[in-house]
């Protein structure tokens, strides 16, 4: 049975393969992996058997979770960490429970909670993107349900400032303890990319191409040159497309801010000139018909007569009009 592969579709002008984190990793361990795994893309999660987005298709039925993906592959022999020794493997699992833990709250307080960017981005992107009727209520129940995660870690969830600041802290400590752990490598156990790298990969990339109205990770991110490298290089390597459907992206909103920008060329010379003088022939045309059919009439006055010719001639003699 063939493999299939139905994730939440990406966005060309952020160049993201998709918009969703599970789908992203899933992406990016079968890209790893090599398998050869048709990937669908969809914004219709009804499309999927169980209504959920991302769902693998293959001869054990249908699969949501990643791990459980990957454990399907490896026994098909396709897997991204053969070179791992033990103790890396281990290393995969700590980091993988350090960021559930660190940056997955900051990540999905940042698109679904965080009102600007939930309002003015991601709750736009689902919307348009939704066919209907779902768009109307998918995007509100993942809203609420994220809510609900977030205010059950504090103690007080209705301080907003306080959710927002430590989140943020504890986000920004985890992309510095990366970026150091990170290096000058390529990938993180070497050169070759891992399981660990499918998972990383997806969260930077999210808080990296996106433009959130709070860019606060966004920032620290970008001031790690070798995470934003390192997000750029997975991207033209594993998912070409997507880069060449951004840069398409980038050059259409381009031209349009030019044309928006530029004041309008005319495009036929001393146009002024000439729609008056058109105007002047079809209102001499206009007045001339009025006339001929007898719609305009012109008071000429009465005829002269004899009398208006008087030019009183012997005065004219007498003055020396005439001679001897």
């Amino acid at each position: 049975m063939a493999m299939e592969l139905i994730v939440w579709d990406g966005e060309a002008k952020f160049g993201l393969p998709s918009m969703d984190l599970r789908s992203l990793q899933m992406m990016a361990y079968v890209k790893f992996s090599g398998a050869p795994v048709t990937i669908v893309k969809s914004s219709n999660p009804f499309r999927s058997p169980t209504g959920r987005l991302p769902v693998f298709k293959c001869s054990d039925g249908t699969l949501s979770d990643f791990h459980q993906v990957a454990t399907f592959l490896r026994k098909q022999n396709f897997s991204c960490d053969y070179e791992l020794s033990p103790k890396q493997c281990s290393e995969v699992v700590a980091y993988e429970q350090l960021l559930l833990e660190k940056l997955y709250p900051a990540l999905v307080y940042l698109w679904w909670v965080e009102p600007k960017s939930y309002y003015d981005v991601i709750h736009k992107w689902y919307f348009s993107s939704m066919p209907f009727p779902h768009k109307l209520w998918y995007p509100r129940k993942y809203h609420q349900s994220s809510c609900d995660l977030i205010s059950s870690m504090f103690d007080d969830p209705d301080d907003n400032q306080l959710i927002e600041t430590e989140l943020h802290k504890q986000a920004q400590e985890c992309l510095t303890m990366l970026s150091n752990r990170l290096g000058d490598r390529e990938y993180f156990f070497g050169r070759s990319p891992s399981t660990l790298d499918a998972v990383i990969f997806s969260y930077l990339a999210l808080l990296l191409k996106v433009d959130l109205k709070v860019p606060v990770l966004q920032n620290h991110i970008k001031a790690c040159p070798n995470l934003s490298r390192y997000v750029s290089k997975t991207i033209q390597r594993f998912f070409p497309s997507d880069l060449r459907a951004e840069e398409q992206a980038k050059r259409k909103a381009q031209r349009s801010t030019d044309s928006r920008d530029s004041p309008p060329k005319d495009d036929v010379p001393n146009k002024g000139r000439n729609l008056l003088l058109s105007g002047l022939v079809a209102f001499s045309a206009m007045f001339g018909y009025a006339i001929a059919a007898g719609l305009v009439q012109v008071d000429m006055g009465e005829p002269p007569t004899e009398d208006d010719y008087d030019y009183e001639y012997d005065d004219y003699n007498e003055d020396g009009g005439g001679g001897d």
